[in-house]
């Protein structure tokens, strides 16, 4: 397996391990100590990641298979286009992530409900 692949596997596997089969040891094993989060609602560090999943637990966001679009990577580079559910709604998500030393040490994203009325009839997905 080349580095890139690698990079890939590990991004995917640390993407449904922690947000779609909501388990927070996932955190301590894909993600470095020092995780730097770009999303301004997260706070950087491990810690940051569990109380996002916490909030997604408590929330009554349901274990999920994430369906993945599109997954491209860049050297140590790696981003995901995802469907998900939360509170009864379809998500549409680009996560970003850089890894070194075979943990995610980085992460931007986007996303965007998919709306009750559309505009067109492109999918989304």
């Amino acid at each position: 397996m080349t580095p890139v692949e690698k990079n890939k596997q590990l991004t995917i596997t640390a993407y449904q391990r922690i947000f779609g089969d909501l388990d927070i040891t996932g955190v301590d094993e894909f993600m470095s100590k020092d995780f730097i989060q770009h999303n301004p609602s997260t706070p950087d560090g491990q810690d940051g990641v569990k109380a996002l999943v916490q909030m997604l637990i408590s929330q009554g966001v349901p274990k999920q298979k994430i369906e993945f679009k599109h997954v491209l990577a860049d050297g140590d580079i790696v981003s995901l286009h995802s469907r998900y559910e939360m509170a009864g709604k379809e998500w549409r998500f680009i996560d970003i992530y850089r890894v070194e030393n075979d943990k995610l040490v980085e992460h931007w994203d986007a996303m965007m409900q998919m709306p009750d009325v559309r505009a067109n009839n492109n999918p989304m997905f």
